[in-house]
C-alpha cells in the first residue's frame, strides 16, 4: 500500500475463517493487521495503541459492528470505521453512515474490494488531517 510506515488495520471478525482470510489479504499487501474476534477485544486495542482503520463485521455476538463503531469513535474520533455486512440495506447501518460508520463493504468481498475499502478509508482519514496516508 505504499512506502513508509505500515498502515495499521484493526480487523474485527468473529468468524475465524473469515478473519484469517481477510488478515492474510491485508498482510500480503503490506498492512499491519491486529485481528480480533470481538468488539470488546477491539476496544482494548484501540485504547492501547493507535490504528489507522477499524474494519469490523456488523453481525457479531455481544457487541455488534455498529455498537463497536460508536464506541471506537468515542475513543479515536478521527479513525475511519469500515463495516462489513451482508445486510447493507438495514436501517441501523444506513443511519450510522456518515456518523459512526465511514464506509460499508458488502459481502461477499474479494481481495480487491477489501484493499480498496482500506484505501478509501485512509483517504477519508487524510481529509480529516489524520497523520497517515496510503
Amino acid at each position: 500500500m505504499g512506502e513508509g510506515p505500515k498502515v495499521r488495520v484493526l480487523l474485527v471478525e468473529d468468524d475465524a475463517d473469515n478473519r484469517e482470510l481477510m488478515a492474510e489479504v491485508l498482510e500480503t499487501a503490506g498492512i499491519e493487521v491486529s485481528p480480533v474476534a470481538s468488539g470488546a477485544a477491539a476496544l482494548e486495542i484501540l485504547r492501547g495503541r493507535p490504528v489507522d482503520v477499524v474494519l469490523t463485521d456488523v453481525g457479531m455476538p455481544g457487541m455488534g459492528g455498529i455498537e463497536l463503531a460508536r464506541a471506537a469513535k468515542g475513543i479515536a474520533p478521527s479513525v475511519p470505521v469500515v463495516v462489513v455486512t451482508g445486510w447493507a440495506e438495514r436501517e441501523d447501518i444506513a443511519q450510522a453512515v456518515g456518523h459512526e460508520v465511514d464506509l460499508v463493504l458488502v459481502k461477499p468481498i474479494d481481495p480487491d474490494g477489501l484493499l480498496g475499502a482500506v484505501r478509501d478509508a485512509l483517504s477519508i482519514a487524510g481529509g480529516r488531517g489524520a497523520p497517515r496516508s496510503p
